[in-house]
Order: C-alpha cells, then structure tokens, then sequence
C-alpha cells in the first residue's frame, strides 16, 4: 500500500499482536505510521466514540494547552498584532472546543471547524492567520488532503499549531500506549514533520512532541 502521506510505494506492513490487534504500515520515505485501511472503524463508530470524549475545564487540561497558547501569543508579539485581532481556526475542534473557550479568555473570538461537530463549511473558505490543530491528526484518514487543505487555508507567514504524540519507532509501536484508541489511525514523528514542511511550504519552528509549530512560507 502507497503511503496515505508522501505517496511513496516503499511502505512495510507490520502486525501489532498485542491487545488492540491492529494491522499497520511504516512508510521508509517520511516515517509515517499507519492503520492498514480495512481495519478502521465506521464513521459511525468514530462519533459514538468521540461523544465520550468530553475534553472539560480542568487545570491540568488547560497547563496541557498552555504551551500552544504561549506560542501564538509569541507570535502575536511577533508579528505586531493583538492576540485578540489575530483570525484563528480550530480545525478538529471536538464536541467541547474548548481551545476557543480558552482563546475567547484573551478576547480571541476563534472560529470552530469539526466534520462531526462544528462542520459548517463556509469556515473554509477563508484564511487564517493561525490554524490550531490539538490532538486531530492522529485521527485523519487521508493526512495529505487534510494538510494540504491546511496549508491552502493558511495566510503567508502565518502560523499552524499542531498537538499529536510522536510515534517512538516501529519496534516500540507494539506497547505504544497512544496506539491503542483506535481512532487514531496515523502516527507522525520529526521526520514525517520535516518532510510536511518540505512538501507544503512550511518552516518547522518547534519540534518538541507533542507540539509541533509550522509558519507559511510566501
């Protein structure tokens, strides 16, 4: 199977045999992971799954964020423009979008999209001078049209923030406990974001997992 990412044919199928068994491929050209495609769940399944995930106000949720919300007030300082008059996308918002909530605290009125949730469409057909994409791209079944989409939607010189675990390697994958909610279908490291910044025009400015920071280049 072709890599869902880079397009590459040298991909190696793999077999997780522990508890969830799972059947994967690791791509050689840019180190993507991902689940064999006849083994993802329904999209109807994928929703009853992400209604249990109710990502509340709590003080740990919000430290977990905080280095998001500290690297665009960076480059809020940046680029001379209020936090609060920067357009802002939360792409893959989830049922409780909480990062707008925590956005709207420094006056930031960010703008929600979710294909489940929040999937007004009209959203994309703006641009943005930042796109936040927290604990979304594990979930994607076809990276390349998401990222591209994400890249098209995103200003020049602005900036796109991304939360996803990288993955630790193929032998390590076995007991990777983030493996295991199987809507997480694909698994990113520093060198699959190196290669999405070569392919897509970006700059990788922070990468320190589960936090990765791309800018647009002109």
């Amino acid at each position: 199977m072709n890599c869902l990412l880079c397009e590459s044919p040298k991909t190696s199928a793999f077999a997780v045999k522990m508890n969830p068994a799972c059947d994967y491929f690791h791509c050689v050209q840019c180190d993507l992971i991902f689940m064999d495609t006849n083994m993802r769940m329904l999209p109807e399944e994928e929703k009853i799954r992400y209604d249990l995930h109710q990502n509340q106000d709590s003080s740990g949720y919000r430290q977990f964020l905080q280095p998001l919300i500290h690297d665009i007030q960076n480059y809020s300082s940046k680029v001379s423009k209020p936090l609060s008059k920067l357009k802002i996308l939360d792409y893959g918002c989830g049922p409780t979008a909480f990062l707008s909530k925590l956005l709207l605290e420094y006056s930031n009125d960010t703008i929600n999209y979710d294909p489940f949730y929040f999937p007004d469409k009209h959203t994309l057909q703006a641009t943005y001078d930042v796109i936040t994409s927290t604990e979304v791209w594990e979930h994607f079944c076809n990276p390349r049209k998401e990222i591209a989409r994400m890249a098209k939607l995103l200003k020049n010189f602005g900036l796109l923030a991304i939360m996803t675990a990288s993955h630790p390697g193929v032998g390590p994958f076995h007991n990777w406990q983030y493996r295991r909610d199987m809507t997480h279908v694909v698994f990113f490291s520093e060198i699959t974001m190196k290669w999405i910044s070569d392919h897509f025009n970006f700059d990788l400015v922070k990468a320190q997992t589960p936090y990765w920071i791309f800018q647009k280049r002109a």
